[in-house]
């Protein structure tokens, strides 16, 4: 049997991307060991459709201390360090899959790569961008500059690299002038949970639906469109906005939505389990992604928007050079980043034509064939394959 061990800095059961691709390697017949950050309540180690899931003694950092952030990142680097070191002389890995973010946590497979493990890099988000992103620094900022010089190394270090989207594999290639061949694996909507039709409409028929469903942080524009709301309550009869998310991020949003009085129109669902999303999706009319265009996130691609599009769903997004790269301008409608009166106009304009969302819905749905899971899972399998006969 062949065995897989993946790192990532995330809650297993939270994040979309990690199951998806240790499960379709379980599904190839191989063992698959995930060392992740433990959720309050879980059991150390849990075997979740057939992944082994072992929770290190960390949760993850959320706030905005440059030094704590760096610091968590590092702590995380040093358990990984001795837990893969000593699980691979038990199992004797055939690659080792490292999620970012941070880059240099594949450095902490040094001893396997040693004695003759691949290792694979996965690189979720670019960390130089995340950085000036999250901590509002420049690209000359020496943080950004150390940033990027690890970047370059932890490439250089891996057998193999995987990236989200073509935008940024070019960057990359430019920025890191490496000889590897990055292999896109896109952030797609899980096909076992997300499925146009699958499920029927039981909402009040004769509400309005707006949904959007992840981080809450100011980043993601929720503020902007709680503002959307407070003035398109009185044009959209029974206009409904649900929000979901971790409740502890939700705060200056229930302040906001209580100074606009639209706290009957905005409702904060709290966090859900992810096989629950779907039942939502199927009730909601439009999805909703006004997220803060900057460096970091122009190059994101979101996995809430191939949920959406996948469930045949129109979706109101910011103008990202990322997510034109696969949907033209009839297929999403597209606003302005931080823009109130187009992000408006486009809610108030799908509302107003029928039509229209269907039409827009099933051209995103057309042009997503070409990149979705099961597209992903084949080009994804195919390269751990071809790093076990290296």
């Amino acid at each position: 049997m062949k065995k897989i061990c993946m790192i990532a800095y995330a809650y297993y059961s939270q994040d979309a991307r990690v199951p998806k691709e240790a499960e379709a390697l379980t599904q190839q017949g191989m063992r698959v060991d995930c060392f992740c950050l433990r959720e309050r309540g879980r059991a150390r180690l849990e075997v979740v459709n057939g992944v082994n899931v072992y929770h290190l003694p960390l949760s993850k950092y959320r706030g905005y201390s440059t030094l704590k952030y760096t610091s968590a990142y590092i702590l995380f680097f040093v358990l990984v360090f001795f837990s893969v070191t000593k699980f691979y002389f038990k199992r004797r890995y055939d690659v080792i899959q490292f999620h970012t973010l941070p880059d240099f946590i594949i450095f902490s497979g040094i001893i396997p790569k040693i004695c003759g493990a691949k290792l694979l890099l996965d690189m979720h988000e670019i960390m130089p961008e995340f950085y000036m992103s999250k901590f509002r620094v420049g690209m000359s900022h020496p943080l950004i500059k150390l940033l990027k010089l690890l970047e370059k190394i932890s490439i250089r270090f891996a057998h193999a690299v995987i990236v989200i989207n073509e935008p940024i594999k070019r960057l990359l290639l430019t920025r890191c002038k490496s000889k590897l061949n990055f292999t896109v694996v896109m952030n797609c909507a899980d096909d076992r949970l997300f499925r146009s039709g699958c499920l029927p409409h039981s909402m009040e028929s004769n509400s309005f639906n707006l949904m959007y469903h992840g981080t809450l942080t100011p980043l993601y524009g929720l503020e902007l469109a709680v503002q959307a709301v407070a003035r398109l309550k009185t044009r959209i009869p029974n206009l409904k906005f649900r929000i979901f998310g971790n409740e502890e991020e939700a705060g200056d949003l229930k302040k906001l939505a209580e100074e606009l009085d639209v706290c009957r129109s905005v409702i904060f669902m709290g966090r859900v389990p992810r096989e629950e999303i779907p039942r939502y999706l199927r009730q909601t009319d439009i999805g909703v992604l006004p997220t803060i265009r900057d460096e970091f996130i122009d190059l994101s691609f979101s996995n809430k928007l191939a949920e959406y599009v996948c469930m045949k769903k129109p979706v109101v997004a910011t103008r990202l050079k990322s997510t034109l790269e696969y949907f033209p301008e009839d297929a999403i409608s597209y606003f302005e980043s931080r823009d109130m009166d187009d992000l408006t106009s486009r809610i108030f304009e799908l509302y107003a034509n029928p039509q229209k969302r269907l039409l827009q819905a099933e051209k995103a749905y057309q042009h997503y064939q070409k990149i979705q899971w099961s597209v992903m899972r084949e080009r994804y399998i195919k390269l751990i394959d071809s790093l076990m006969n290296q």
